[in-house]
């Protein structure tokens, strides 16, 4: 007889205490369970056929608990019993390891070149882009949206489109990033203008501009760098 079969087919109240992962977390801490056991208390509930205890088994078959990040929900879906309630909870689970593991390496600004480091594709990009990166009171970047695409008049940028985001990540710091495609880095006259329209209403609303950086083809500019924030 195959004991793990005979044990994931069983119903969990009729288990061995010892063998019930929330009765082992309770009694010897969390720390004592297996992948497989940690994964069945998070899921609370198995399939038809298997008890939860079976389908954490069936779930994390060659898998680690970190490999949930990389998991689609059709990956999911065509396991036996799984609908897409049961994938979109097990999906949960990986993104926050996802997201955990990107706090871990968490970015921080503490001068022009390391935005440049990070928004550095925009210099390959054909199109005109404004990207806008939030960060909180240690520079320490939050999110980033881009808030305009293509032939990019930026006098028409709708300032809310900056502002809502940041209230969205709860931010201290505002950093606008664009790129100049066909032409050097150089800021315009429009490109000022609307720079220190940003620093007013970022004064105002609470929020610090640190930054306004233009890319070129071959490197970029910085207000800040230059005395212009």
């Amino acid at each position: 007889m195959n004991f793990k079969k005979y044990i994931y087919r069983k119903k969990i109240k009729d288990l061995p205490e010892d063998l019930l992962p929330r009765e082992k977390a309770l009694k010897y801490g969390i720390s004592s369970l297996s992948d497989i056991e940690l994964l069945a208390l998070s899921l609370g509930q198995g399939t038809k056929d298997l008890n939860v205890l079976g389908l954490a088994d069936l779930i994390l078959k060659n898998r680690k608990l970190k490999d949930l990040k990389d998991l689609k929900i059709e990956d999911l879906t065509k396991i036996k019993g799984i609908g897409k309630a049961k994938a979109l909870q097990i999906l949960s689970i990986g993104e926050i390891i996802k997201r955990v593991e990107e706090d871990e390496e968490s970015i921080i600004f503490e001068k022009p070149s390391d935005v440049f480091k990070h928004i550095k594709w925009l210099s390959k990009e054909k199109q005109e882009k404004m990207l806008v990166l939030y960060t909180n009171t240690m520079n320490q970047l939050l999110g980033e949206e881009i808030v305009a695409v293509g032939s990019l008049n930026i006098v028409n940028i709708k300032p809310r489109d900056i502002f809502i985001p940041a209230l969205r990540y709860n931010a201290y710091g505002i950093i606008l990033v664009h790129n100049h495609p066909e032409g050097s880095p150089e800021p315009s006259k429009e490109d000022i203008k609307f720079t220190g329209l940003i620093k007013d209403l970022s004064i105002k609303m609470g929020f610090e501009l640190l930054d306004h950086i233009i890319v070129g083809k071959k490197g970029y500019f910085s207000f800040s760098s230059e005395g212009l924030i």
